[in-house]
């Protein structure tokens, strides 16, 4: 079982949160992307990205590629694209506590612990259990993306 409760717990995904300073708005977070991280926002927004040049070098293991401004709102569904592209099998986005990811390791009866511990703070159930994975077949034509 694996949870992401704020920014900082999205830099192992590759999504390296490094100021909010950098918006005219003062709205946006500038947060610099792993290759990992910069696949998991194109998964979420559904499309390829061309990311601004980055500001930290990253590791050597995992460089940084780019960097991209994001909105505070868009935490939950990065965090929930993070953890199933990180293998868990289900995603729940739990009211006041962050996001939970099941893995396929993971104990049933813990689960269903977890599960009524949460009780009416579980919200809503993520995992790729369409026709095509995150994006479902069109019946018709076939065509996904």
């Amino acid at each position: 079982m694996r949870s992401i409760t704020s920014w900082r717990e999205l830099e192992p995904y590759g999504i390296d949160l490094l100021t909010g300073e950098a918006c005219g708005l003062s709205y946006r977070y500038l947060c610099d992307a792993t290759a990992r991280g910069q696949r998991i926002i194109e998964k979420c927004f559904g499309c390829k990205l061309v990311l601004s040049d980055s500001w930290n070098r990253g590791t050597e293991t995992e460089p940084h590629v780019g960097s991209i401004m994001l909105a505070p709102d868009l935490f939950v569904p990065l965090s929930l694209f993070s953890l199933l592209e990180s293998g868990c099998t289900e995603v729940y986005v739990i009211r006041d506590h962050g996001i939970l990811g099941l893995e396929p390791e993971d104990d049933p009866d813990l689960i269903e612990r977890t599960k009524r511990h949460y009780g009416d703070r579980l919200g809503r159930r993520f995992g790729y259990r369409g026709t095509a994975g995150d994006r479902n077949v069109h019946q018709i034509s076939g065509r996904f993306e």
